[in-house]
């Protein structure tokens, strides 16, 4: 009982996945009585980008208006959740298909023209799948029910009359980054590109200008209000799946790739298939190492969690791919897992025969002795869990954490400058005195992010620090809107060995010398605060 209870829970990451529920728990208090613990594929929106960035006001009131209808239309909530779950299932699979591209944190464009490409390319047709398969199917669930409630009919509930029905509610927050004209321009080829800036036009010749950026900010709006929805939604099905709502597919899908995930294991996708008459899910693997035990050991853990999140196929295909490996592959025994799990068997031995024809085939590239797989896996164990050990000693000390969120360096003189960006959490109620403990750390880490980025062959990744200046956040961002956030910007750090640089300090900054460092306290930071930096 004791092995399999240690397979399923992947003890490599135990202590790992129950800090994490831990912190989602604290942050969404409606999984605080989850009769349940699956609900570790939501922590991506504690850590994840762009998930992290999600519309928190927009969060709260859709939750808000879902929990709402659940205490008077429970019945009717459900029927229809059941009815359109479907479509609420492909926009799940839609958003997490869309925050896996790698533009949403910056945007890596030297000139206007390479913006305006990348806008055609890229935001123009994320910005209408957005609008088609995420927000207008979840929008539709309360545009749906505010029809209902007024008598009125339910029937062509098309993403106009959605965002008209929101708009008369107290969800028409959810509905500011829909922009009518610019949807329909882009659906319908009425896009013209004039000079910073790109003009929408719709059918009925109405007509919309906004600038480059602007449309970026739009769709990035949009992203967020679309993820905070999903979010919502989840955090509410999943507290109350006792009650008689559906997860959708998806959802459980990514919680068995966040379950089964290790550093030598992941689950990239799943696909529903047919194979001589029988349906079958087919899971898609990627594995990272040589050892044959560690991949025996995660494929009886998918297998068992793959039925469980998402019964009723009869075969379980896993596809492996590997660099370390030829092209492996297994299958498990549908029924035989489905019969085992509703029996509640909990001994090992019971499941022999659900690996079909016992054939797991997973051929190593190259073979290596016992005692190296053994090293692989306590250095593993050290990678996974050092981060959690120094953040609890920081903790114990009552230090700050710091993410370099951009560190950039270039060569003048005999040293490098230095410019970046950093956010500081887990700060105390005294956040001008935390800074000011960690000032070296502010500068060192951001400099060794820099050089981490920079080729080893290039000489600027060797040359000392001559001028710094850092930029300290208090809330997270997008690294492309880090500029200029008004009271998220607490200060400035700057340390200066080569004298002739000049650089301005923040317009109105209070300044405080430190040492080597110079600080310069936001205005607006301090009049958000309400005072001067106590010190």
């Amino acid at each position: 009982m004791e092995l399999l209870h240690n397979i399923i829970q992947n003890p490599l990451l135990r202590q790992i996945h129950d800090r994490r529920r831990s912190e989602l728990k604290k942050i969404f208090s409606d999984l605080e009585d989850c009769p349940h613990k699956h609900f570790l594929s939501l922590h991506k929106y504690l850590k994840g980008t762009p998930q992290r960035f999600y519309c928190k006001s927009s969060y709260s009131k859709y939750l808000k208006w879902l929990e709402n209808v659940d205490l008077s239309q429970r019945n009717l909530l459900q029927e229809y959740c059941r009815n359109s779950m479907v479509e609420i299932n492909q926009a799940f699979l839609h958003i997490t298909e869309i925050n896996q591209f790698d533009w949403h944190d910056q945007l890596d464009t030297s000139d206007n023209y390479e913006l305006i490409r990348f806008i055609d390319q890229n935001i123009h047709p994320t910005y209408l799948r957005l609008v088609e398969a995420v927000f207008s199917p979840m929008l539709r669930i309360p545009a749906y029910f505010s029809r209902l409630n007024r008598g009125k009919g339910t029937e062509k509930l098309d993403v106009f009359n959605i965002v008209d029905e929101i708009k008369a509610s107290f969800l028409d927050e959810l509905t500011i980054a829909y922009r009518h004209v610019v949807r329909n321009g882009i659906a319908h080829g009425g896009i013209r590109f004039l000079d910073n800036s790109i003009l929408y036009k719709d059918k009925q010749g109405n007509e919309e200008v906004l600038s480059d950026r602007a449309m970026v900010g739009a769709c990035d709006n949009l992203i967020d209000i679309c993820n905070a929805v999903v979010l919502a939604f989840s955090v509410f099905v999943i507290a109350n799946q006792h009650l008689g709502y559906e997860i959708p597919n998806q959802l459980l899908i990514d919680e068995l790739k966040e379950e089964t995930k290790t550093p030598w294991w992941e689950i990239i996708g799943c696909t529903p298939s047919e194979y001589t008459a029988l349906n079958q899910l087919i899971v898609h693997v990627r594995a990272r190492t040589y050892d044959f035990f560690k991949v025996q050991v995660s494929v009886f853990q998918s297998g068992y969690l793959a039925e469980f999140f998402a019964p009723g196929y009869s075969r379980y295909f896993f596809s492996i791919r590997s660099k370390e490996s030829w092209p492996g592959f297994t299958a498990f025994d549908g029924e035989k897992l489905r019969q085992l799990r509703q029996s509640g068997s909990t001994r090992l031995e019971d499941y022999q025969g659900v690996v079909m024809e016992n054939l797991i085939f997973y051929v190593p590239r190259l073979k290596l002795p016992r005692f190296i797989h053994r090293i692989g896996t306590m250095y593993s164990f050290f990678r996974v869990h050092m981060p959690l050990i120094t953040a609890d000693f920081r903790k114990s000390l009552h230090l700050p954490t710091l993410e370099v969120r951009e560190a950039k360096i270039h060569r003048n003189a005999w040293g490098v400058v230095l410019a970046g960006t950093v956010l500081i959490q887990d700060q105390s109620e005294d956040l001008s005195s935390d800074i000011r403990r960690v000032l070296r750390s502010i500068i060192s880490k951001s400099l060794s992010h820099a050089r981490e980025q920079t080729s080893r062959l290039d000489v600027v990744r060797y040359l000392p620090l001559g001028f710094a200046r850092i930029s300290v956040y208090c809330a997270d961002h997008r690294r492309r809107q880090f500029s200029g956030l008004g009271k998220d910007l607490v200060c400035t750090v700057q340390v200066q060995r080569i004298r002739r640089i000049q650089a301005p300090d923040i317009l109105g900054s209070t300044i405080e010398k430190r040492g080597r460092y110079r600080i310069a306290w936001n205005r607006e930071w301090l009049e958000d605060i309400d005072g001067q930096p106590t010190g």
